[in-house]
């Protein structure tokens, strides 16, 4: 009888705890969503790796977004690839190749994988998406929420991306986007995000 009444309490417990720590999580998503939509534009340095196969191949960027979906991407490491521009401007896209000194323009520019290592790329889906969901993840002792999305096209190369947002500031830390066993094809670390800056317009035009 004794052992019953303690299991009992055990389990009261546990009931309790769960009850008391899921309030404070929808709390932290709501903010941590609020955030997230309130994003229209910023600047970050992205740190990438590209996963293909058994190798890794790492990128630096200077990413730059603005609502709806404008953006402008150069490199700034390897060093054999640096100074290599993209921009978008919802409409057209320059290519730059810094070392050829060479610049393609293109009228219909296709959607394309690097959009998707955009945080404004993954808003556009989250919203659009019936199957994202969130949970919290302690890394260095620092609570975050983690949301996941599907990508619209089922494409099973391209199939999920997943954010991880800070708990302390509500600003974007990581983005992972997996095929359809969620093996990592890209993973994307953010430093110093700018959130809302003031973003001059010629940032996303190539004369």
């Amino acid at each position: 009888m004794r052992l019953r009444k303690v299991i009992f309490l055990l389990i009261m417990a546990v009931v309790i705890m769960t009850a008391c720590i899921k309030p404070s999580d929808e709390k932290m998503y709501y903010k941590a969503h609020k955030k997230m939509m309130e994003i229209k534009s910023y600047e970050t340095i992205a740190k990438i790796s590209s996963h293909t196969g058994d190798s890794v191949r790492e990128y630096k960027f200077n990413q730059v977004f603005q609502y709806p979906d404008k953006y402008r991407l150069e490199v700034v490491s390897p060093p054999s690839l640096e100074g290599n521009l993209t921009i978008y401007n919802g409409k057209i896209a320059w290519i730059k190749h810094a070392a050829v000194d060479q610049v393609w323009k293109m009228d219909n520019f296709e959607q394309s994988n690097e959009q998707m290592m955009f945080i404004g790329h993954f808003l556009k889906n989250f919203v659009s998406s019936e199957n994202g969901n969130y949970y919290k993840e302690k890394i260095n002792g620092q609570n975050n929420i983690v949301i996941t999305t599907e990508v619209p096209g089922g494409n099973p190369h391209f199939y999920k991306q997943r954010l991880w947002v800070s708990g302390k500031d509500y600003t974007p830390i990581r983005l992972s986007v997996m095929d359809e066993r969620e093996n990592s094809k890209f993973e994307v670390y953010f430093e110093d995000f700018k959130v809302n800056p003031e973003l001059d317009e010629k940032l996303f035009y190539l004369d």
